[in-house]
């Protein structure tokens, strides 16, 4: 077995190896004093080989018991013994408790980058998520909102109605208040509705009349009125009225609509326009008036209160027939009158008949007389009727007395 000595206090610093005979005969021969000091190491590392087979499994659990207590409690690093092999100079080198080599310290360093990236891409998607699940709740809310809307619901509702026939066609007669003569009719739309239609028409036709569906229950109303009227045998002087909103009226659709009244065999239309309304899109009903007298239509300014007595009309916009608003007569009885006196004088100035709606009682009647109106109408001389009603209506107003 070689015998190695520590030379690193030696001048050389080299390693002496004396095995064998070499180290009997080297030199001048071998030193007896070195040999005896030597000879009892070299006995013990032999005792020791010959244990080692007996106690590796106990140097193993040793050396694993130090890792492990080195990974739990950093410890400063311990100094290796002197290296002084192959004429390398003696130094002493720090040993680290991390047992490992460069790889393993690259792979626990690359290890630990990723470790500590990943919080950072958590962090950002657990930020971004709540702001995209907000921002979806929104957009999701916002179309439901659209589409439960109380509007909206009405008018799916209608138009469903329109299709499964709802909708039916009721006529309010418009009588002379001095001969109580019959000379004309406005047909209402009423809706068999027990949700929308139960409300009443005053209030389903507000969202009717501002939608898209207004062309197409114009069209229904035209249709069947023509009908009832055909079958029932009405005068050919019975005007017919029908409620037409401007926004409607200046609209490309609207001559379309009305494009074929005269096969319908219609009487005198009258397509009646809301004051406000009026005044709102004045300047583009002009030009559609003109066109829709050509086609033998008429038109009613309705709805006239006094705050309409005011503003004047374009010279260009006339109406044959001025329709005074029902809430005037709701006036104390003087003012009611003074009123309603006044919107006749400016109805004549513009060469426009008079009616007076919402004729309830006598004491109604006796005004709009007194008013020099021409036309009444209201439940005092009859409530809106069916068309088998209506002829019984017309048979007996129109009577010879």
């Amino acid at each position: 077995m070689p015998l190695r000595t520590n030379t690193c206090d030696s001048p050389d610093g080299t390693h002496a190896e004396l095995t064998g005979p070499a180290a009997a005969t080297d030199g001048t021969g071998p030193d007896i004093v070195t040999l005896r000091r030597e000879l009892p190491g070299q006995i013990s590392d032999q005792a020791a080989v010959v244990r080692g087979g007996l106690m590796a499994s106990d140097a193993v659990a040793g050396i694993a018991s130090q890792v492990d207590r080195a990974e739990q409690s950093p410890e400063s690093p311990t100094m290796s013994p002197p290296d002084c092999s192959l004429g390398k100079d003696c130094e002493e080198r720090a040993i680290s408790p991390l047992v490992g080599t460069d790889d393993t310290a690259v792979a626990v360093g690359t290890a630990g980058s990723i470790v500590t990236q990943r919080p950072s891409v958590w962090t950002i998607s657990g930020l971004l998520w709540p702001i995209l699940a907000a921002a979806l709740v929104i957009v999701v809310g916002c179309a439901l909102k659209r589409w439960f809307r109380y509007d909206k619901s009405l008018l799916r509702a209608a138009r469903a109605g329109l299709r499964r026939g709802e909708f039916h066609v009721e006529y309010q007669p418009v009588v002379g208040v001095r001969r109580a003569r019959c000379i004309g009719v406005d047909a209402l739309l009423r809706w068999d509705n027990q949700k929308y239609g139960a409300l009443g028409p005053a209030h389903y036709m507000k969202f009717i009349e501002n939608s898209s569906l207004i062309g197409p229950m114009t069209r229904f109303a035209l249709s069947r009125a023509a009908q009832d009227l055909r079958e029932i045998g009405a005068p050919r002087s019975l005007y017919l009225g029908v409620t037409a909103p401007a926004s409607y009226l200046v609209s490309s659709a609207f001559i379309a609509d009305v494009g074929d009244v005269g096969s319908l065999g219609l009487p005198p239309l009258i397509l009646k326009i809301g004051a406000g309304s009026a005044r709102k899109f004045r300047n583009r009903l002009i030009p559609m008036m003109a066109q829709a007298r050509d086609r033998g239509m008429r038109f009613a300014l309705s709805a006239v209160r006094p705050a309409d007595v005011g503003p004047e009309l374009p010279a260009g916009m006339s109406f044959e027939m001025v329709k005074i608003d029902r809430d005037v007569l709701r006036m104390d009885s003087d003012e009611r009158s003074r009123q309603i006196s006044a919107l006749t004088r400016l109805a004549h100035q513009m060469g426009a008949v008079v009616v007076v709606e919402g004729i309830e009682i006598a004491a109604h009647h006796n005004v709009a007389r007194a008013s020099r109106a021409e036309f009444g109408q209201g439940f005092f001389y009859s409530s809106t009727l069916g068309a088998s009603r209506l002829k019984a209506f017309l048979e007996a107003a129109n009577a010879p007395s």
